[in-house]
């Protein structure tokens, strides 16, 4: 392989602040690769931005790319290795095309920047190889990313409501996934019911595959419940009293639930109920009766309960315009579910919530359930889903993990669903 030099352009290195602020100017010449597919590179500064005064003030290491300054670099250059060291960096990177023309060559100059496991694979083979990536051209500094990275005064309620992963699965819609990101509306109170206002504008979307595992679970909350013939005869009396009987009715259920307990075993249990009291003795009813007063235990209904749903998706970009839609899908999802700071920061308003629908084409598959209006309560990324860091030229990851966990906002009625056989239901 024929060995090849090449010089990057000069960029600005700023160092310090105020009156310690100073500019330096330099430059990355790198050369090879030679017999052992190894590049040398030197670091040359300048005295101005027009490139005058060369000198050379350091050399990389060609197996690691750590940077080794001479007596030419001063003091304030060797205090700040870490910003000249990005920046030749950057400087190998946009005359990698210039040196490299394959993978093996390209293998070669990243360990020459220190980033030996930079994949150079084409998105579309096992990550563990090493491949050129037609899809990606130079690594840059934004990455295709627009906007600054600070902290918004504000909280952001709009996202973009047509991103798609993969992005060719548009053209051709199946079987798939839509979830919109819904701006939350509390309920309000009328009279003894809470209604939901009209609900939130949509403020995002993102349209995804079919998750591998699909499944939901109803469930109604039930549990066992207990009620003695004292109480039950306590109860009955009180209902009547309280009920269209009045007193006079309430006292005379009262006593023939007295005459009734006492004319049977109910004396017995007086009798060690009381002993029970005065000696501290238990159960003494069981161990000289061989009995135990009558629980009626029966199985009561508590409540309805919430339905929690969980999906995965393992996503590889394919060229660098998929790598930017995973990225804002991740960040989308991330923003959302976190809560809002108010003016002050007193109060925290609650997040974004979500509506999920699975779908055939461009309608719901009625054969999976339909699914309330979620929160998402949790939100996990593997960027190693492999078990090795890989990246490629735009350092997005070569293939990564989104994981996210939604739990409805409201249980399952009977009246949710139709009479009818229109579907799975919920």
């Amino acid at each position: 392989m024929a060995s090849k030099t090449a010089t990057s352009k000069l960029s600005p290195v700023v160092t310090g602040s105020g009156e310690e602020k100073s500019t330096s100017f330099i430059a990355t010449k790198v050369t090879g690769p030679d017999t052992n597919g190894k590049y040398s590179s030197e670091i040359v500064q300048y005295d101005d931005a027009k490139g005058g005064g060369a000198k050379t003030i350091g050399t990389r290491d060609p197996d690691t790319g750590e940077v080794t300054f001479n007596d030419n670099a001063s003091d304030n250059v060797k205090a700040n290795k870490s910003s000249f060291k990005k920046a030749s960096d950057d400087q190998i990177d946009s005359i990698q095309d210039d040196l490299a023309t394959d993978a093996s060559e390209k293998e070669g100059l990243n360990k020459a920047t220190g980033k030996k496991n930079r994949d150079n694979t084409d998105g579309n083979t096992d990550s563990s190889q090493s491949k050129a990536s037609p899809g990606f051209p130079p690594r840059n500094q934004s990455a295709g990313f627009e906007g600054m990275d600070v902290m918004s005064s504000k909280p952001r309620n709009e996202y973009e409501t047509g991103l798609c992963y993969p992005i060719a699965m548009r053209d051709n819609l199946k079987d798939s996934i839509l979830i919109n990101v819904i701006k939350h509306v509390p309920k309000v109170f009328e009279g003894l019911e809470t209604v939901r206002k009209q609900k939130g504008e949509t403020i995002g979307s993102v349209i995804l595959p079919m998750p591998s595992a699909i499944g939901d679970g109803n469930k109604t909350e039930w549990g066992s419940g207990t009620m003695t013939p004292a109480q039950m005869a306590a109860s009955g009396a009180v209902k009547k009293l309280l009920g269209k009987g009045g007193a006079k009715d309430a006292i005379e259920s009262a006593n023939e639930s007295a005459q009734d307990f006492m004319d049977g075993n109910g004396k017995k249990a007086m009798e060690n109920f009381f002993t029970e009291q005065l000696t501290g003795a238990e159960d003494l009813l069981s161990r000289t009766e061989g009995m135990v007063m009558n629980p009626n235990m029966e199985l009561l209904f508590k409540g309805p309960g919430m339905r929690s749903f969980s999906f995965s998706w393992k996503m590889s970009p394919r060229d660098e315009k998929e790598s930017i839609v995973i990225a804002k899908i991740i960040r989308m999802f991330k923003q959302s579910m976190a809560p809002q700071k108010v003016p002050g920061a007193l109060f925290l308003k609650a997040p974004s919530v979500y509506d999920i629908e699975f779908r055939s084409g461009k309608s719901r598959n009625k054969f999976l359930p339909k699914i309330k209006t979620c929160g998402l309560t949790d939100c996990s990324v593997n960027y190693t889903p492999d078990g090795s860091f890989m990246a490629y030229d735009n350092d997005s990851m070569v293939a990564l993990e989104m994981s996210l966990s939604f739990q409805e906002m409201e249980p399952i009625y009977n009246n949710d669903m139709s009479s009818g056989w229109d579907s799975v239901g919920y």
